[in-house]
């Protein structure tokens, strides 16, 4: 089939189970948070990063600016940092309360330090 509705990130995984996960999965603003993955909008489907595979988790601020219109405004909102496989992303938040959610996971977030 051509078209996947729930598919893993590349290079991740393939979970068992998914699609019951994904059901049961709690609403994060644009993401779902299951019990076995982390869920992200990817078009007309959702991919994937299975839990298990995410090494480290801490909250960012993001500052959000408008320079047009009339009343230009520049704003902080919170944001989480994930790390998997020696990368890094950051999920976009606009809520406080979605991103403890997402540090409720208890990943340590930790810096390599870097040999020079």
């Amino acid at each position: 089939m051509i078209f996947n509705r729930l598919r893993p990130l590349p290079g991740s995984e393939t979970l068992e189970g998914v699609t019951e996960d994904f059901r049961e999965s709690r609403r994060l603003e644009k993401y779902r948070l299951g019990k076995k993955a982390l869920y992200f909008p990817a078009g007309f489907s959702w991919e994937y990063l299975p839990l298990r595979e995410i090494t480290g988790i801490r909250p960012v601020t993001r500052v959000i600016q408008s320079e047009n219109g009339v009343c230009p405004f520049a704003m902080e909102v919170p944001g989480v940092k994930i790390r998997f496989r020696e990368k890094d992303m950051i999920l976009e938040t606009e809520k406080e309360k979605s991103s403890r959610i997402l540090l409720s996971l208890g990943l340590p977030f930790r810096e390599e330090e870097q040999v020079l």
